[in-house]
C-alpha cells in the first residue's frame, strides 16, 4: 500500500507539473481581455456626434437590433447563436482595422489583413477552436442565423446614418453602392428587406443619400 501511495503521489505531482498554474491562466486571460477590449478604440467611418463610431459600439448595436428584430422573422432562429455571431463578427478589427467599402484600396487589403489578425486573436483565446468555428460559420453564411446576423450588420449602418447629423451625399456611399453591398443579405428575410427599403427612403428624405 505504501509503494502504491508513493506511485500515486508521483503521478499526481507529474499531473500538477504538466498543467499551467492558476497564475499563468489568469495572466493569459488578462492578456486576452485587454487586447480584445481594444475594439473600443477602432474607428469606423460613421459618426457619433463629433467623433467616429467604434467597432465595439457597432457590435453592441448589431446585437441590440438583432434581439429586437428576431421576433419579426417568420422562421425559427436561435437567438443565442445570432448574438454569438454578432459579438465576434468584427473582433479581427482589433488588429486589422475597419475597411470602408467605398474605399477600393481598403477593400483590396481587407482579407489579407483580417487573416493575419485572425492568427493573432486565435493565439490569445482560451478556446480558439470555438472562435474559429463561429467566424467560419458567420463568414460562410452556413445557417439562417449567420445570414440573419449579416443582414442585421447591414441594417445597423443605415440606422446609424439616420442619427448622424453630419451624414451627407458627399461621403461616397451612394444608394447604388449600398444596394449592391447590402441587398444580397437583407433580401434573405422579407421583413428585413422591407425595413431596409424604409430606411433608404428616410435617408433620401433627409438628403443623406
Amino acid at each position: 500500500m505504501r509503494s502504491f501511495n508513493r506511485l500515486f503521489d508521483r503521478s499526481e505531482h507529474r499531473s500538477r507539473v504538466s498543467q499551467p498554474s492558476q497564475g499563468t491562466i489568469v495572466e493569459k486571460l488578462i492578456q486576452c481581455l485587454t487586447e480584445l477590449e481594444k475594439l473600443k478604440t477602432v474607428e469606423r467611418g460613421l459618426n457619433v456626434g463629433l467623433r467616429k463610431e467604434s467597432s465595439a459600439e457597432h457590435s453592441w448595436s448589431c446585437m441590440l437590433i438583432a434581439d429586437i428584430l428576431i421576433d419579426h422573422i417568420n422562421e425559427p432562429l436561435d437567438r443565442l447563436k445570432v448574438l454569438e455571431f454578432l459579438l465576434y463578427h468584427d473582433i479581427v478589427e482589433v488588429y486589422a482595422g475597419d475597411a470602408k467599402f467605398n474605399n477600393p484600396e481598403e477593400v483590396r487589403l481587407k482579407h489579407e489583413k483580417e487573416a493575419e489578425a485572425m492568427k493573432r486573436i486565435v493565439s490569445l483565446l482560451p478556446d480558439p477552436e470555438r472562435y474559429e468555428s463561429i467566424i467560419a460559420h458567420y463568414e460562410n453564411r452556413t445557417s439562417k442565423e449567420a445570414q440573419f446576423a449579416k443582414a442585421v450588420d447591414c441594417i445597423d449602418a443605415l440606422v446609424r446614418n439616420l442619427n448622424d447629423e453630419g451624414k451627407s451625399t458627399e461621403d461616397g456611399f451612394t444608394e447604388a453602392l449600398i444596394r449592391d453591398k447590402y441587398v444580397p443579405h437583407v433580401s434573405k428575410f422579407e421583413f428585413v428587406l422591407e425595413l431596409f427599403e424604409v430606411l433608404i427612403g428616410k435617408l433620401k428624405q433627409q438628403n443623406k443619400l
